[in-house]
């Protein structure tokens, strides 16, 4: 997918880095680049990148596995937050699910999220469950949403 600034596509061995200091300034507990590294391995693990000039703003990391697929991980660089990035990257994982023959993709994300919750909801996702004490930094419990795709 492209726009006049923004390009998003997967990973690639140069850009898998700066998805790892992506991760490391917005989330408490970021997975490593070796956990990163070992998880694309495998066929079903996707992790796509939006670039502005060639520097990586945001990514998505997905699995997908027969008919269902799950949104591990989402996150934009503070400075580009509120430019759209993030409702651009769930629409491409969703599109590429839909290619695939997802048929329901599903997510975890906190309630005090309230940026994220705003895209999931435009986009159609509907809360299915709570998850009590999911997130072990503060104990803050995990909204599940789902989406079932046409």
């Amino acid at each position: 997918m492209k726009n006049s600034i923004y390009t998003i596509r997967p990973v690639d061995d140069v850009h898998l880095i700066d998805i790892v200091h992506i991760e490391q300034s917005c989330f408490k507990q970021p997975w490593t680049l070796d956990q990163y590294k070992a998880l694309l391995q495998k066929s079903n693990f996707f992790i796509l990148m939006v670039l502005r000039s060639d520097a990586v703003k945001g990514y998505i990391s997905f699995f997908h596995l027969h008919e269902e697929a799950e949104i591990i991980n989402i996150a934009v660089m503070p400075e580009e937050r509120g430019a759209g990035l993030g409702m651009m990257l769930v629409q491409e994982t969703l599109n590429i699910c839909r290619q695939r023959k997802a048929r329901k993709i599903f997510l975890e994300v906190r309630p005090s999220n309230e940026p994220a919750l705003k895209i999931y909801r435009q986009l159609g996702f509907e809360e299915k469950a709570r998850r009590k004490n999911y997130y072990p930094d503060n104990h803050e419990d995990a909204l599940v949403m789902s989406l079932v795709l046409n």
